[in-house]
């Protein structure tokens, strides 16, 4: 991992390596850098992916892991913490296009792994932002 950060802008601009998994990497930086909360944003290419869709009536994740060359067009989240123990939190998506030009996309969990470049920059908050489980739901959501 590199980075580089403008302070003066709450921005960190974090430059992921081949073979590196998205989400623990990210995590580990947060607390290296103790980013209250932020909204992150990337682009760049994986080699594998753990994607997931909420079934509402499950109230669970349907998970898929794909190995797939992909370009990833878009990967959009939050950076929070966790009410009760105060771990981080990073809910994303991501939109991967395939070599066919056909676009898939979803929750990213870990097991999500660079293969050429991860390119991201987060935004940092001065506050901090928590989630804490709701039961209808079943899902650990921001409580504002």
């Amino acid at each position: 991992m590199q980075f580089r950060i403008d302070s003066s802008r709450g921005l960190h601009f974090i430059k992921l390596e081949p073979g590196e998994d998205i989400l623990p990497e990210l995590k580990k930086y947060c607390q290296k850098h103790n980013i209250k909360s932020g909204y992150i944003q990337g682009i760049g290419a994986v080699k594998e992916v753990t994607l997931g869709y909420f079934d509402i009536e499950k109230k669970q994740y349907l998970r898929n892991n794909i190995r797939i060359n992909a370009e990833m067009l878009s990967c959009l989240g939050n950076i929070s913490k966790n009410k009760n123990t105060g771990e981080y939190i990073i809910h994303c998506h991501i939109i991967l296009g395939d070599n066919d030009f056909r676009v898939i996309g979803g929750h990213l969990f870990e097991n999500t792994i660079i293969s050429v470049t991860g390119e991201f920059v987060i935004t940092e908050s001065k506050e901090e932002i928590y989630r804490s489980l709701d039961d209808k739901f079943n899902l650990s959501l921001l409580k504002l």
